[in-house]
């Protein structure tokens, strides 16, 4: 018996093929065995501590395979929280930017604010701030207000610094192809989309990042159970300052890497990165997995690519359909890249024409089968038609859909959109599994997400509530139950980041990453999903999170 030895009694879910069970025993942050009530009394008589939970259930640590962790992180530390409800009118907005420069929370000489993804709809007033009303805040200091991951405002200052004129001719951006929005007299009007990380903001040390990590990780994921995380990594600092907070022991988790591309670095550089990159936390704790390229952008900055038209009130012009940041044959190019590297390959894919120009891109250069699967973030956020999934599985791709979209854009805001189809195939869970696919589940959190988005309850809740911000039921028969979406969100999600063969599932051999819930969501009325609470969480059998700590 090892030093670190203790046993969990309760409602143990395994996420394996056997049978649920009441006891699982830990030994030096393994689990060594999982059984019934007789093998608790067993260990017992062998000495081993036992601790009896009662009716609480233990399952594996939930992982989020997709997020912009270290963006959220830093973000909420050193901005100014301006989304609804806190903030229902644009006056509100103004109020708190006031608030905080008055306060000194500038980051340089920059004053940061960040609204809810899709602001512009939830917002009282139905519209972004203007450039002259961020400048009424000041006329000095540069301010952005970002909106989600994809869209911000910028008052005069910012403007200027930001030099937005190189911008307005299109291009391929970062997250999608640069929008610069102009007024009558071609002036910028202040709205821009898909350019945040070439904003001048200065940028925070290594050990504040360090800081705002280790913080945000123990507060906003291990106190709802995170254990694990699929992070699209933006620049080598913040890899710098993840790996240090887990290396030191700040940050008690699992990160797998996705180079953002070209946030990081370009294609090829970035594949390189992936193949030869080595951290200080060692590789079950932070390690490079693939690199992620943009095929298009976000349907907040209307720059989804769709295979139909946006409607006049929200398209750019007549028959507009969204940018495809990049072209058919870079998607090929970056696969076949990917592969030659034995790096995986992670797509964005918002809309329609985006997700079919990534599957066909797949099967172009052939082989699917071959090498590990792609993974296409977002595929299923709209589905064309059934038959389309035919080609999922001929491409062998993981989808890595986002059940919280449809409570704060999908539900809503598609048919806003897209009024002649917008209303149909929104993320259709069941029927995806159904036909033989199995996608995994995240939050895909970043600056801007709504309240609570980190907790994997929430996104659960979603997808087996399925309703709106405005609380509207939408196509409940895509509805799957919790059992599936714990699933999704556990052993699913660990083989997306390549760490099935470590965590997601209670078993002889895997790590001790557990979560103890105070009651059992296969149980529990559906609209209590989202309110049961974390007791415990453990990474590699270690107590990372007590329920009476700070969440």
């Amino acid at each position: 018996m090892g030093a670190n030895a203790f046993a969990l009694t309760g409602n143990v879910v395994t996420m394996t093929a056997a049978p649920n069970a009441r006891v699982v025993y830990v030994e030096d942050g393994k689990i060594v065995g999982v059984g019934d009530q007789g093998y608790a009394g067993e260990l017992q008589r062998r000495g081993v501590t036992v601790h009896d939970l009662g009716g609480r259930t233990i399952l594996p640590g939930f992982i989020d395979p997709h997020l912009h962790f270290a963006q959220y992180a830093a973000g909420t530390h050193r901005g100014i929280d301006c989304r609804v409800p806190a903030c229902k009118t644009i006056s509100d907005v103004l109020d708190a930017l006031r608030t905080g420069l008055n306060a000194g929370r500038t980051v340089g000489d920059w004053l940061i604010g960040y609204g809810n993804l899709f602001f512009d709809q939830k917002i009282a007033e139905r519209r972004l701030p203007t450039r002259l009303e961020l400048d009424s805040v000041s006329r000095t200091t540069p301010i952005v207000l970002h909106c989600g991951g994809h869209v911000s405002v910028l008052n005069t200052p910012a403007l200027a610094l930001a030099g937005v004129e190189r911008f307005i001719t299109g291009g391929e951006g970062l997250w999608g192809s640069p929008v610069v929005h102009l007024d009558d007299a071609g002036q910028p009007t202040g709205v821009v989309a898909e350019i945040d990380g070439l904003l001048p903001i200065p940028e925070s040390s290594v050990e504040e990042l360090t800081r705002f990590y280790s913080d945000t990780f123990h507060n906003d994921f291990l106190a709802h159970g995170v254990t694990s995380l699929g992070e699209m990594a933006e620049s080598a600092r913040n890899v710098e300052a993840l790996d240090a907070a887990v290396a030191a022991g700040s940050l008690n988790g699992r990160i797998a890497l996705y180079a953002m591309a070209p946030s990081l670095l370009p294609v090829a550089a970035a594949c390189d990165w992936v193949a030869g990159f080595s951290s200080r936390s060692g590789p079950e704790r932070v390690w490079a997995r693939g690199v992620k390229v943009f095929a298009d952008g976000g349907y907040s900055a209307r720059n989804a690519a769709s295979l139909d038209d946006y409607s006049r009130d929200h398209g750019h012009r007549a028959g507009y359909r969204g940018k495809l940041n990049l072209s058919r044959g870079a998607l090929m190019e970056a696969i076949r890249t990917a592969r030659h590297k034995d790096v995986q390959i992670a797509i964005h894919t918002n809309g329609t024409r985006a997700q079919r120009e990534a599957i066909e891109a797949i099967l172009a250069v052939g082989d699917a089968h071959d090498h590990p699967p792609v993974r296409i973030e977002h595929l299923g956020n709209v589905l064309d038609s059934v038959e389309e999934i035919a080609s999922w599985r001929a491409a062998n791709v993981i989808p890595v859909m986002q059940p919280g979209f449809l409570h704060n854009f999908i539900g809503d805001y598609l048919p806003m959109l897209f009024p002649a189809t917008g209303s149909t195939g929104r993320l259709p869970l069941r029927t995806v599994l159904h036909e033989g696919v199995s996608p995994v589940i995240s939050s895909d959190i970043t600056l801007g997400g709504e309240p609570g988005a980190t907790n994997p309850l929430h996104t659960i809740w979603s997808a087996v509530s399925r309703r709106s911000y405005w609380g509207n039921h939408i196509e409940p028969e895509e509805s799957i139950s919790v059992a599936q979406a714990l699933r999704l969100h556990t052993i699913e999600a660990a083989k997306a980041i390549g760490l099935d063969q470590v965590a997601g599932s209670l078993e002889p051999g895997k790590a001790a990453d557990m979560v103890v819930l105070d009651r059992d969501p296969h149980t529990v009325p559906e609209a209590e999903l989202k309110d049961i609470r974390v007791e415990r969480t453990y990474v590699n059998g270690v107590l990372a999170y007590s329920g009476g700590e700070k969440a």
